[in-house]
């Protein structure tokens, strides 16, 4: 498509050189956004109810990613280096998270003096041995990381189904708003002439 699809018109203006750019911005914005809630409720997700369905709530029953049956997946390693959504619930045990140490210890001492030195790499993220490193859910953080990543509504077909409609809403658009401006263009100028 090309940006004929605006007519010249003689008694309106609009903001925009094309229409086409703005709504392909908004549809592609839209499907990003889409593509990163399936990951986080389907990737994320399942790793969350691997750790919960394995009683994973404390030091003592934490398990690595392998004995969770994600040791070769790339994008929860990725998730478990970085400082992600997910880090505020899951817990290393030889990196305990300052909120927890220092209510665990109940003193006023700050947490950043217990915590441990953090190894980076030069993007940011942890160095992590993950065939040592073992991952827990807290107690207390066990119902709002269920809640998070519930997988209702988020799956591939939805996503499929939402890219659907929102292509045709999409090319509507396309088509309706010059169509609008020129009932619009054609309006006015039956006061103006």
């Amino acid at each position: 498509m090309s940006s004929a699809l605006l007519y010249d018109y003689v008694n309106v203006s609009y903001p925009f050189e094309s229409l086409e750019i703005v709504v392909w911005g908004l549809f592609i914005g839209f499907v990003i956004a889409s593509l990163m809630a399936v990951y986080n409720k389907g990737l994320i997700g399942g790793f969350i109810k691997a750790l919960l369905s394995n009683g994973c709530t404390s030091e003592e029953s934490a398990k690595t990613i392998s004995e969770l049956g994600y040791g070769t997946d790339y994008f929860v390693k990725n998730a478990l280096r970085t400082n992600t959504v997910m880090r505020r619930f899951v817990v290393r045990v030889d990196y305990v998270l300052p909120r927890f140490e220092s209510e665990a210890a109940g003193t006023d001492e700050p947490a950043a003096e217990k915590q441990p030195k953090v190894e980076r790499t030069r993007g940011g993220h942890e160095i992590i041995d993950f065939e040592t490193a073992r991952f827990y859910i807290p107690e207390e953080l066990k119902y709002r990381a269920e809640v998070r990543y519930a997988r209702r509504g988020t799956n591939v077909v939805s996503l499929i189904v939402t890219i659907i409609i929102l292509a045709v809403a999409a090319f509507g658009v396309l088509y309706l708003v010059p169509e609008m401006l020129q009932l619009l263009d054609n309006f006015i100028g039956t006061f103006v002439s």
